[in-house]
């Protein structure tokens, strides 16, 4: 075999192909029933990342777990913040999924999509807020998992807010978020725009 052949080989072996997503076929793709409480694995070459579905945010929620650094990328699954729940039994399922996929496996941080909580235990920035000057910080441990099924539990299948250490449950809803709730966020990031490079107002 010639160096350009061999070259060839040893690029095809370790070449990996992504597809393009075309309109909604990663709903589509998750609505598969084998797929519902099944991870996969994407090889990178020589680097796997699982890929576990956890719907409940909304019905595409996925987590990454990187199996070389040990961080859990859990999306607006869980993070220091409000977390908004559309679907409470599903919600409460994938969170029991990740606990149940990470049981064994070393967590070195657990990373959401957002900071909404303040480094004041039990204390989140008001909805809306822009300037965060003494937020919480991002990562979390397995143990806040532990943490938020144990307050699902306590809910006994009626979602409603609560408050814990790091993050606060958010159902969402037409029974939660009343019109002066919607009002005062709206106000509240008008102002925040006017102001917002002047932090000593804020």
């Amino acid at each position: 075999m010639g160096r350009q052949g061999a070259a060839g080989a040893q690029r095809s072996r370790h070449s990996r192909h992504v597809h393009p997503v075309r309109g909604r076929s990663h709903q589509e793709f998750l609505r598969h029933r084998e797929l519902a409480d099944r991870h996969r694995q994407v090889d990178l070459g020589g680097r796997v990342i699982d890929v576990i579905p956890i719907p409940g945010h909304s019905k595409v929620s996925i987590a990454f777990y990187d199996r070389n650094t040990g961080v859990l990328l859990s999306g607006d699954t869980l993070y220091p913040g409000r977390l908004y729940v559309q679907d409470f039994p599903a919600f409460q399922a994938s969170v029991k999924r990740l606990i149940g996929f990470t049981k064994g496996k070393p967590v070195a941080h657990l990373l959401g999509n957002h900071i909404e909580q303040s480094s004041t235990p039990f204390l989140d920035y008001p909805v809306g807020t822009m300037y965060q000057p003494n937020e919480h910080e991002l990562q979390l441990a397995r143990g806040s998992l532990l943490e938020l099924d144990d307050a699902l539990i306590g809910m006994h299948g009626t979602p409603e807010r609560l408050a814990l250490r790091d993050f606060s449950v958010w159902p969402s809803g037409p029974s939660f978020g009343s019109p002066a709730e919607n009002e005062a966020y709206k106000k509240r990031v008008d102002q925040q725009r006017a102001e917002m490079w002047d932090h000593g107002k804020q």
